[in-house]
């Protein structure tokens, strides 16, 4: 099963980002043609290959909206692909190394993603703020606080710009716990099942560092077990 959907996933996929390549210059309204054909292919493969579906929990949050910092657990390959389809024009705080990528890195770019640059330290993170503060009320703005991937079960602490952001932007966060990486670990070892994608309720502002960062890290573990 794993030599089979891998073998298909990431041929399909291949094609869906040459084919991508016809609407490099278009619109985003015209371009998430190609994002949810992505993502759809991702889902199909993972329907029909290895029998795993997807739900979607939300909170008292009817919509995904703009106004928001979600924060959110990062388990397997599928949240950074499906969350371009659950989002409208989603912003990704993602490692500056990405835009680098051959093909995917042009469209991080066309996306307008913000990228961190970790050898910058402070200076990278307080341009971060200064973007994100910019499209905040415009896009969704997406972190994943724990700075990459992790496997299923693991609860590593969060990195400290997550913090940062809160402070800074003034914003209510929202967690979202998944499980994702039971069924589709970093050593695509996969497991037939129910993925979930849980959207906890919103962390106001005003809370101290420790009290936010206490609070975060157990929501976004909620599903993590």
């Amino acid at each position: 099963m794993k030599y089979k959907f891998l073998l298909f996933f990431y041929f399909s996929s291949a094609l869906v980002l040459i084919f991508s390549i016809l609407g490099i210059f278009m619109s985003y309204k015209k371009f998430r043609f190609f994002i949810n054909l992505f993502t759809k292919n991702m889902t199909f493969s993972l329907k029909k290959i290895c029998n795993i579906d997807v739900q979607v929990n939300k909170n008292s949050v009817n919509k995904l909206e703009n106004g928001y910092l979600y924060a959110s657990k990062h388990q397997s390959i599928f949240e950074t692909v499906y969350f371009n389809s659950l989002f409208y024009n989603p912003v990704y705080i993602l490692k500056k190394e990405l835009l680098n990528i051959p093909l995917f890195g042009t469209y991080l770019k066309k996306l307008g993603m913000i990228a961190i640059d970790r050898k910058q330290g402070i200076k990278s993170l307080k341009l971060v703020n200064y973007q994100a503060a910019k499209l905040i009320d415009h896009r969704p703005i997406v972190i994943f606080p724990e700075g990459t991937r992790t496997s299923f079960g693991d609860q590593p602490d969060l990195k400290p710009g997550i913090y940062s952001m809160y402070k800074n932007l003034n914003r209510p966060v929202i967690p979202i716990a998944l499980n994702t990486g039971k069924f589709w670990p970093k050593s695509n070892q996969m497991n037939l099942g129910n993925m979930q994608i849980e959207f906890k309720d919103p962390i106001q502002p005003g809370l101290s560092k420790e009290e936010f960062l206490l609070k975060l890290k157990l929501e976004i573990n909620s599903l993590n077990h």
